[in-house]
């Protein structure tokens, strides 16, 4: 199988929109913006506009344009005009290969925003829980967006009453996600690269009653869910990548914000899956230089109370490493007990001061064991981009 070339140019705004075609991006005409929703992309390919100028024909917030969009009327792309939006969004399963656009190609500018945390109190009465928290929560599958930030802003400082502070900004359940130029800001659990081995789908979470206070156990044969997220950044504190899709982390930033002793990364891949986290040719760092040297880890098994066999699986590869990483890499799950070693935690020829003193138990692979853990590998025969396949 061929491995996904890396493409060097996603960059998405007007002055990229060439290189776009060749990344199965959509390319919008330039009066898109002002010509409202129906814009063509192609045959029977709309384009739904979202901004806060109160224009006739624009929508005031992207879940208004998805709840405009027929069910499996996709292609479709929402283009989104600078500025802040606030609420949960959710693209479900009916509504395939949205796209959402940030009409700048800058994500500072574009910004979907929600504070709900895992014990935020719903108008139901139950709590919202970890996996109905999510500002943004998709499960269409080919979904993709460009240029957006996600944001979960809840502050557990200005919060204490809310003991359960896990607040995700994307959880994903869908297969070919694509998420290309974009930040997931957050403290615990930013994104959720999740699957239906996860138990409280988004279909439950968006019922028409609200987010449930049980859910049945995820399922033990899940569809596929491959999730590509390149060039994007991500920050958090704890646990702020975690879930059980098989999930590739290619060119990314991600930025631990702070808590010593915390984990990046909490996959709960399902023993039946060969592969779930890929992190490769990013950057681990602490920008904010607020945390000690050794202080933190990559990641830790997470037992995801109703996924049947979490056994999770993770490459951190060619991937730099901050000094805040501590020489054994990896930690156990407490609660109910699973130690590190009993996962399946891998790496392979990272750099940094975080990769420059390992502990001797920490496994790396050799050089033809790495070559099963590849993009390809992880995407298994999805290409998200037609440039530079080789």
């Amino acid at each position: 199988m061929a491995r996904v070339g890396r493409a060097r140019s996603l960059i998405i705004g007007a002055a990229a929109l060439a290189s776009a075609t060749a990344l199965a991006v959509p390319v919008l005409p330039a009066a898109a913006s002002a010509a409202g929703p129906g814009v063509p992309h192609g045959p029977g390919h709309p384009v739904l506009v979202v901004a806060q100028d109160g224009r006739p024909g624009h929508f005031a917030s992207v879940q208004a344009a998805i709840d405009a969009v027929p069910p499996g009327r996709g292609p479709v792309t929402i283009l989104i005009e600078k500025g802040t939006y606030s609420g949960q969004v959710y693209a479900p399963a009916s509504k395939p290969d949205i796209t959402l656009l940030g009409a700048t190609g800058n994500p500072q500018d574009v910004t979907i925003t929600d504070d709900i945390a895992h014990g935020t109190i719903a108008p139901n009465g139950n709590q919202y829980g970890t996996d109905c928290s999510a500002t943004l929560s998709v499960a269409g599958n080919g979904f993709s967006a460009y240029g957006i930030t996600v944001q979960n802003s809840f502050d557990p400082t200005a919060n204490p009453q809310i003991t359960s502070p896990q607040a995700v900004a994307v959880k994903t359940v869908a297969d070919r996600v694509v998420f290309a130029h974009d930040r997931f800001l957050g403290i615990q659990d930013t994104v959720f690269a999740s699957s239906y081995a996860d138990p409280f789908t988004p279909a439950e979470c968006f019922a028409p009653g609200g987010p449930p206070a049980t859910s049945p156990p995820g399922s033990t044969a899940p569809p596929p869910a491959r999730q590509f997220y390149y060039d994007d950044y991500i920050d958090g504190s704890v646990d702020f990548l975690c879930g059980s899709a098989d999930a590739v982390f290619d060119h990314d930033t991600i930025d631990i914000l702070g808590h010593p002793g915390g984990s990046v990364t909490a996959p709960d891949t399902g023993l039946e899956q060969p592969y779930g986290y890929l992190i490769i040719d990013s950057r681990i760092v602490n920008s904010n230089g607020t945390l000690a040297a050794g202080s933190n880890f990559l990641g830790r098994p997470w037992q995801h109370t109703g996924v049947t066999s979490p056994v999770g699986q993770i490459t951190i590869r060619n991937t730099y490493l901050t000094a805040a990483i501590n020489a054994q890499h990896w930690e156990n799950w407490s609660s109910p007990p699973f130690p590190w070693q009993d996962a399946r935690f891998y790496e392979y020829r990272n750099t940094g001061p975080g990769a420059a003193d390992v502990a001797a138990d920490v496994p790396q692979l050799t050089a033809a064991e790495a070559a099963h853990y590849t993009v390809a590998g992880y995407l298994d025969g999805w290409l998200p981009r037609r440039s530079e396949v080789g």
